[in-house]
This record gives C-alpha cells, structure tokens and sequence, in this order.
C-alpha cells in the first residue's frame, strides 16, 4: 500500500486546531534555536529545515487483496525561509522533496512539493498585501475542515496522516491577497488566477495546473462580537464554482474547554453524482470540543458531516459497480472530503508522557454510515535537534468499505527526524 493510499483509507480526515497538536516532522516552529542556558536569547534563524529517514512494514491485509507485508524506506528533506527583505517588505519561501522505495516491487519514487513562495507588503500598520504561492489554511475543525477551500489536488505526497501535516506540507496556490485591520476585526480578499489546466505528475514539476486550475476568490472577515467570540465568516467562489458560505466560530466553556463549530454550504455537484445531475445545495460542518485534563493531555471529540459525500444508499449502490467505486475513491482522495457522509473523530494528545520529551498521540475515525474504523497511534521522542517517532496504524471494516477496503489492514513506521 502506498503512502497516497493511506488517505483513502483514512476518508480525506483532514485538519487541526491548534500548533500544539502538529507533528515535529512538519512544524518546524517547534524547533527551539536558542540555548535556554544562556540569559541572553539568541534571534531566531530566518532559515529552518530538517531531515527525515522512515522505514514503515505494511501487515498483512484482513481482506484477499494481500497474503504478505511488504516494507518501505523513505527520506525526505524540507526547508523554510521567513525573513525581511527590506523595512515593510517580507519573503516566505519553503519546500519538501520526499524519495522513497518499495520493496514487493522495487519501485522507486520522488515527489517535490513547493509549498511556498511569496513576498509581503505592510504598507500601513493595519494594511497588508501578499503576492506569489500561499498556503492558505482555513478552519477550526481538527479532523475535517469545510472551510479549508484550497485544499483540493494540493497534496503531492503523504509524510505523516496527522491533520496538522496535512495541512503543513501541501501546495501552495498562487494569488494576490489584501488584509486590513481594525480594533477586534479584519477583512481579507485574496483571487487567485487560472494558470494552468490539469495537474501534473512530473517528480519535480510546481503542479500549478493542481492548484490553480481555475479562477477563485476568497472574502473573510472577523469580528469580535464580546469577549472571547470572534466568528469568521467567509464567502468563496470562482469561474464555474457556485458562491459558498463559511463560518468558523470557537467558545470557552469553562476553564478547560473549546467548543468549535465549522460549516460551509453551497450549490454544486456531489462526488458521486453523474454528468446528468445538476448543481445541489449541500453542507457541510465540523463541531466538537476540546478538553485539557491534568497532566498535559487534551482530547478533541468531533462530529463531521460532508454533504458531498455518499450517503448511506450512494455508498451501498457504489460497491457493486466498481468503476464508479474507484472513480469516487479517487475523487474523495484527491479534494480531501470525507468518504461517507458521516463520522465521528478523536484526537488525543499526552505531552510527556511517562517520560519528559516523550508525547503520545492517539488518533481514529468510526464511519457512522458503514462502520469502519481506524486507530492511529505516536509515539515521540524530542532532542533539541532530533525527534525518533513509532507510528502504529490498523484499519478494519468490510471489504468495500471506508477503512476495510486497504490492501493491508496494519501499518507500523519508525522515523527519525533531524533538524537544522
């Protein structure tokens, strides 16, 4: 099974709510520059990077497609710049290159994904401008993101199936974005232009024709309507692309408690619907809460539901015509929406855990419509420049459905990170 398989397996379950909860192989913020040691503290370095060797063994499958494992050796390198150029100007500028190899077939592959590049104009304290590749990142779901629009065909390779991955290392897409601010609010419109048509599967190619396929924009605004709430509302669209509503709004309830609420809705086509059906309205929405226990574990509860998804009658009639089945896992796969219509997603964090620098993280899906699951589960260790990770996954289900429908039901993947 390969890496990009994963995410099938998984329904697309994309997102995150907070930095605490990213993966050290993809957020290199986390990487502590400064001797802590020393009074004085050192500047951060505008350039970050690291490197990663992963060995993962695929089990054997539950189902018929397999009767043996198979092991995969990967390496990738990423680096990040985020600097001034000159007073009021910023460059950001980052990149992963992910080379891996099978060994049931001997195959060898390579994927570059340029995430970012652009330059930053703050020509007033409360007016900003950007131009160039961007990833933008929308949502405050931490398993589904409605409102994350420009994560459709963004994601050339999988290094890590944690949300706040995900959302890290993707492409960028490229447009012209304006910002303004004022006390307890913002407003930011950004369009991004159709480069070009298709996308593209050349190892070191920018992919453009994945991200910018065709003409958006995007409208969102805050403000801060009490204390402690401040919704977001945003308005998306684009040549052939209906105008969609979103709304992110997060709440405190108690001292240790965030409830969360995402949605998005609009006209369009479902997955699974043929040529011959026209534009619907459909919804879709993330909501849950996150709770912070004593002794540095949190755990994310949530609901989500993609009414772009099949539901349960689509999804039964979709297992008996396999052609329409492998087209809408494809399509599920590359615009990152969930599998069926419903599921319930758990996230849980232990920061060190047992043992200092040691965090755990507890992941899984149950599908609500077929009643496949998936487990995943971390285990981290933190040098200052070093990070050694065991990853366990296992999915089970029936044969053709969201999670039982891997080639191999069992997933084991040791990785050490080096950062620079």
């Amino acid at each position: 099974m390969r890496l990009a398989t994963v995410i099938v397996l998984l329904g697309t379950s994309l997102g995150a709510i907070a930095s605490a909860q990213a993966s050290a192989d993809a957020d290199f913020d986390a990487l502590t520059l400064a001797d802590t040691a020393n009074v004085t503290v050192s500047a951060p370095s505008r350039w970050r990077g690291a490197f990663e060797i992963a060995l993962a063994n695929y089990g054997a499958a539950s189902q018929t497609r397999d009767t043996h494992g198979s092991d995969t050796f990967r390496v990738g390198s990423s680096f990040a710049y985020d600097g001034t150029l000159v007073d009021g100007w910023r460059a950001v500028v980052s990149n992963r290159i992910d080379m891996g190899w099978r060994r049931a077939d001997g195959n060898a592959t390579a994927i570059d994904t340029f995430k970012q590049a652009y330059v930053s104009r703050q020509a007033t304290p409360s007016f900003l401008m950007d131009v160039g590749r961007i990833n933008v990142r929308e949502g405050v779901g931490s398993g589904f993101n409605p409102t994350d629009f420009f994560k459709a065909g963004a994601l050339r390779s999988i290094v890590s199936i944690d949300p706040a991955s995900l959302r890290e290392n993707r492409l960028g897409t490229v447009m012209l974005r304006a910002q303004t601010l004022w006390a307890g609010g913002s407003l930011s419109m950004l369009v991004s232009p159709r480069l070009a048509g298709r996308s593209s599967d050349a190892a070191l190619s920018p992919d453009f024709g994945a991200t910018n396929h065709e003409w958006r924009y995007l409208i969102s605004g805050t403000q801060r309507l009490f204390q402690g709430f401040s919704p977001q509302w945003l308005v998306y669209g684009g040549a052939r692309i209906s105008p969609q509503l979103g709304i992110n709004a997060t709440a405190l309830v108690g001292d240790a408690t965030v409830a969360f609420f995402e949605y998005a809705g609009g006209r369009g086509k479902a997955l699974a619907d043929g040529p011959a059906v026209g534009d619907r309205f459909h919804s879709r929405l993330s909501s849950g809460v996150t709770r912070t226990l004593p002794g540095k574990v949190s755990v994310t509860l949530e609901y989500d539901y993609d009414g772009l998804s099949a539901n349960r009658s689509t999804w039964h009639a979709l297992s008996f015509d396999p052609a329409r089945y492998g087209s809408y896992r494809d399509a599920v796969s590359r615009n990152q929406e969930l599998t069926t219509r419903q599921s319930i997603f758990a996230y849980v964090t232990w920061q060190d855990s047992i043992v200092r620098h040691l965090d755990t993280t507890l992941m899984g899906r149950y599908d609500l419509v077929d009643h496949s699951a998936f487990t995943w589960v971390e285990a981290r260790y933190h040098w200052p420049r070093i990070d050694l990770a065991v990853q366990w996954q296992a999915d089970c289900g029936g044969a053709h459905s969201t999670f039982g429908a891997a080639a191999q039901s069992e997933v084991l993947q040791a990785i050490a990170t080096f950062y620079f």
